[in-house]
């Protein structure tokens, strides 16, 4: 091997290797809290005329816990706020726990949204119930305080806003996803909007009748994605799911919310998510 050939190829070892530290210190420490405001639009058929424009934030898998640094968290949750929206949809993971010894610092998180002054709707997810989402318990006190403070809690329940018409499921893992009973009462004149954790439960039966838009979690978007190949590890089923708009079948559309939280501090390429939807009519 000659010289030059020699110094190029340590040349090229130490850019790789000062590549992969900056890629790894940029994945560990600075996107799990670069957090994307995705603002879209929410169109649905039937919106009552004066919602047309109003701003329903999405927010989702803020996982309050010894894993995420809760400085992030209060900040991303004021953020949120900070976008002065309508109506608030919180989709699950509240926490990660054991038992219930995070319920009061969740109380304390969502009270920065404001509930008692701007609604805010929340269903639980896999993780809310306690180790191994085993402890019915643990979820029903979390939201038992949450309406303590205003918040909406929504398990296998239907209410509306302003004549929009909304569905909150309770968890698939914990055996408790139950959509017939609610939708029994959906009104089919209009579109509404449904709120699942999991993505999963749109390709379970009990749909009948629901026209609208599922607004989704759990995934966290796979947090981390490899370029042209995308999130090797989502914890669902159906891999379509893992984040953004899909469209399903019978007039339905899904939205999967990348997340706030995660398992672990480490995200690559699926940064931090607050979806701000704004509602549009379509005839």
């Amino acid at each position: 091997m000659n010289v030059n050939r020699r110094r190029f190829l340590q040349k090229a070892a130490t850019v790789t290797v000062g590549g992969g530290a900056l890629a790894g210190f940029y994945a560990w420490k600075i996107e799990p809290h670069w957090v994307e405001i995705v603002d879209r639009s929410l169109p649905l058929r039937g919106l009552p005329s004066g919602l047309e424009g109003k701003k329903l934030v999405q927010i989702s898998d803020l996982h309050v816990g010894r894993n995420v640094d809760p400085g992030y968290l209060r900040r991303a949750v004021e953020q949120a706020a900070s976008l002065k929206p309508d109506l608030i949809a919180i989709t699950g993971d509240l926490m990660t726990c054991e038992g219930a010894e995070q319920v009061g610092r969740v109380v304390d998180l969502v009270r920065l949204l404001r509930p008692d002054q701007t609604p805010v709707y929340v269903i639980p997810g896999n993780h809310d119930y306690g180790m191994h989402c085993k402890q019915t318990s643990v979820g029903d006190e979390l939201m038992r305080q949450l309406r303590g403070i205003g918040a909406i809690t929504l398990q296998n329940e239907l209410t509306d806003f302003q004549g929009l018409q909304i569905v909150g499921f309770d968890e698939l893992w914990v055996k408790r996803f139950d959509p017939v009973a609610p939708l029994l009462q959906f009104d089919l004149r209009s579109e509404g909007i449904a709120l699942t954790h999991n993505p999963d439960t749109v390709d379970l039966p009990g749909w009948a009748g629901f026209e609208g838009w599922v607004l989704a979690g759990h995934t966290h978007g796979g947090q981390c994605r490899v370029p042209g190949i995308g999130a090797p590890i989502v914890p669902i089923r159906n891999k379509r799911y893992t984040a953004g708009e899909v469209v399903l079948s019978d007039r339905r559309r899904l939205y999967v919310n990348r997340g706030l939280g995660y398992a672990r501090s480490i995200r690559f390429l699926c940064r931090p998510e607050i979806t701000l939807f704004r509602l549009t009519k379509i005839a």
